[in-house]
């Protein structure tokens, strides 16, 4: 994986954290989440890195598979521990698809990770099929892609309270970092047809059915506000044997771009028991 999809935050302590992002979105926005840590006492070295089809990550080719993104993970791992700089334990914090893609790296690679912190992951019970149908689909394939200006893209999106409710260095990370310059000005890293293609393909890749495979803990969080994944979040504290399950009350799913601080405490207290 190129040098410039992945950003280190320097730290102490013989951990390493792996930050996998939501689809659609980029590395820089766990920022404020490592900046929480940071302020929380908590000094763990951590590595975020841009997901295929992210960012300045290499270009996903379609039809998508998330099992694609589990295998680039494990290559990532391997080239880490090839060049020293893998410490163990290795804990993986994912949001979102972010969480799916670490439990996938799980099943491919047994023991890479210590524990798992997942929040709000992405895991859909039967039937494993494509769902071009869901509004997160929609929503995707409809996201205006190009901005005239950076201006204009700032207030084009603090007109949603979607962003309004953002913390302000996630959002500066997100405007500064998710988009590129083209001729007409300012246009999405991830191309809206990929991020539409992987919410489609979501429940494709199984996991669910698997999760009786995890033997490593798992710090689970779970908002009250999830939107369409609510019933299958609901599922998952029966099916992951070894879960602890934190609820948020009041928030959204996008918890880590509105609260970088609740984030990184359950980060901080899921480090003290794994």
């Amino acid at each position: 994986m190129d040098r410039e999809a992945l950003e280190w935050h320097e730290g102490e302590g013989d951990a390493l954290l792996l930050l996998a992002h939501a689809n659609g979105f980029c590395k820089e926005l766990w920022r404020p989440v490592v900046s929480s840590l940071r302020d929380q006492g908590v000094p763990a070295p951590a590595l975020a890195w841009d997901i295929r089809g992210h960012g300045r990550a290499p270009s996903l080719e379609l039809p998508a598979s998330w099992w694609t993104l589990g295998r680039d993970l494990v290559e990532l791992i391997g080239s880490l521990e090839g060049a020293g700089r893998l410490l163990e334990p290795v804990v993986g914090v994912g949001h979102s698809m972010g969480g799916t893609v670490l439990v996938l790296a799980e099943f491919l690679r047994p023991g890479t990770f210590t524990g798992l912190v997942l929040i709000e992951p992405v895991l859909i019970p039967p039937p494993f099929v494509r769902d071009p149908e869901l509004s997160l689909v929609q929503g995707a394939a409809r996201r205006r892609s190009v901005f005239g200006s950076r201006d204009e893209l700032i207030e084009s999106y603090l007109a949603k309270p979607l962003f309004q409710r953002w913390h302000p260095e996630a959002f500066r990370a997100y405007v500064d970092h998710g988009f590129e310059e083209v001729p007409e000005g300012l246009a999405l890293r991830c191309r809206r047809e990929i991020e539409a293609e992987l919410f489609t393909v979501g429940a494709e890749c199984g996991a669910f059915a698997r999760l009786d495979e995890l033997t490593i803990p798992v710090r689970l969080v779970i908002s009250d506000r999830s939107g369409e994944l609510g019933p299958s979040l609901a599922l998952l504290p029966e099916a992951l044997p070894n879960a602890t399950t934190t609820y948020m009350a009041g928030q959204n799913h996008l918890v880590p771009m509105e609260r970088p601080d609740l984030v990184a405490s359950e980060i901080a207290d899921a480090l003290k028991t794994f």
